[in-house]
């Protein structure tokens, strides 16, 4: 991966790759994954095929109903960064007050039944998952229209 390689960016990608590119391009800039996986969709999701990169700690989504492009991106890698943070250093106000100073207001927070603490903003469409305090994983993707449902791809 290039040297941008663990930067997050909302709502266009990760480091230089960006949502909307074909598998063949995110195998040249990630390498070959370590896993892939057919996700199967629930009742209001489409189907996905998942590439695991476990030693890195990144997984790449690619949603069927969207021609199979790079529809979103989680990861649990500390060196990852946002908005020239590193993220996983970052408590939950922290967090908070980042996303919120670089314009995404959209804040929900649930606790999940399985223990972790969920903290998303959905003009970002981002999710962060804390376990006792500590931020554990990211995840974030593309915009999608909910009239059209078509995906709003990054220029």
């Amino acid at each position: 991966m290039k040297n941008n390689a663990y930067e997050i960016k909302p709502l266009i990608g990760f480091g230089e790759l960006k949502f909307g590119a074909d598998p063949s391009d995110v195998e040249n800039y990630m390498g070959e994954p370590e896993e892939i996986e057919d996700l199967p969709g629930e009742a209001d999701e489409s189907d996905a095929e998942v590439w695991n990169y476990w030693k890195s700690g990144h997984t790449v989504f690619f949603e069927k109903d969207y021609k199979g492009k790079f529809t979103s991106f989680e990861t649990d890698n500390s060196e990852s960064v946002l908005f020239g943070e590193k993220l996983f250093e970052l408590n939950e106000m922290q967090l908070t007050e980042l996303m919120q100073n670089n314009g995404f207001k959209e804040l929900d927070t649930e606790d999940e039944e399985w223990g972790e603490r969920r903290v998303s903003f959905s003009d970002a469409v981002m999710d962060f998952y804390f376990e006792d305090d500590k931020l554990i994983s990211a995840s974030w993707g593309v915009m999608i229209d909910i009239d059209s449902d078509q995906a709003k791809w990054p220029e």
